[in-house]
């Protein structure tokens, strides 16, 4: 099925049409943008698509939710939708109930560890986490002595050190230290942090495919009406050739995407 074809995804793609116009959003001041937006995507269900209904959440397959931050790739969406739908998946793997609001996930990196004590709590730090100043909650894979464990945190208990990326997009460092958790679960047998990181990849693999096809319908469109020498540029050689390379840029990218959305969803 295409994404033309796909309700869930013409639902997304009307709400970022309507309420995320990249234009409107680069000349607003101030954040006032997300709270409508962030208003109508939990309306339909979208930030917690991954999440089964008994657990608060849409019950939406990976697929229509791949497919979902594809478009929001294709609109550049700054809100963490992408963010909030892994965490609530990742909640799910231990049948936590997964609170409204943003989320998103720690760590960020296979590298990084968050301690589970024997007491309960928390500690650790997750550095470069995407949208961490703007989350309500975390959801945390941690390490005990006991094993893998899945849990949800208050955020405003954890210190938040602002810092931005090469983009000047938010990638703070969270540091959580004798954090009592919410809630905590048991993650299920063969479920680690490779588990987690191989999801996020996948995750990010949708929004960059969706960025390049953006990219390209941009490129093209701006060669149509571009004129220069009484010709538009689009009759250019040159400018053909870069925009046939960066079609199959596209085409890979998008093909790799899709592949690594089919293995996580079989």
């Amino acid at each position: 099925m295409s994404d033309e074809d796909n309700i869930v995804v013409s639902t997304a793609e009307r709400i970022f049409a309507d309420l995320a116009d990249l234009q409107e959003v680069a000349h607003a001041r101030g954040d006032a943008w997300k709270t409508p937006l962030w208003r109508a995507l939990a309306e339909a269900g979208l930030p917690l698509a991954w999440v089964l209904e008994q657990h608060g959440g849409s019950g939406a397959s990976l697929i229509d939710g791949f497919a979902v931050l594809r478009a929001a790739g294709r609109s550049a969406l700054a809100v963490p939708l992408a963010e909030t739908m892994l965490a609530g998946w990742l909640l799910s793997q231990g049948g936590i109930v997964a609170p409204e609001g943003m989320m998103t996930v720690l760590p960020g990196d296979p590298r990084e560890l968050i301690g589970l004590d024997a007491e309960g709590r928390l500690t650790g730090q997750a550095r470069r986490i995407p949208f961490a100043r703007d989350a309500a909650h975390f959801a945390v894979l941690a390490k005990s002595a006991a094993g893998v464990r899945i849990a949800l945190v208050d955020a405003s208990l954890c210190r938040i050190d602002r810092f931005e990326n090469l983009a000047g997009d938010a990638a703070d460092t969270v540091s959580v230290a004798g954090v009592q958790p919410a809630a905590i679960a048991t993650a299920p047998n063969e479920f680690d942090p490779t588990s987690l990181f191989l999801m996020g990849s996948a995750v990010r693999s949708q929004q960059i495919s969706g960025a390049l096809e953006a990219m390209l319908e941009l490129s093209v469109r701006y060669s149509t009406e571009r004129v220069a020498f009484e010709r538009t540029i689009s009759k250019y050689q040159a400018v053909q050739h870069n925009l046939a390379r960066l079609g199959g840029e596209v085409a890979a990218a998008v093909t790799a995407a899709t592949s690594a959305a089919d293995a996580m969803s079989a």
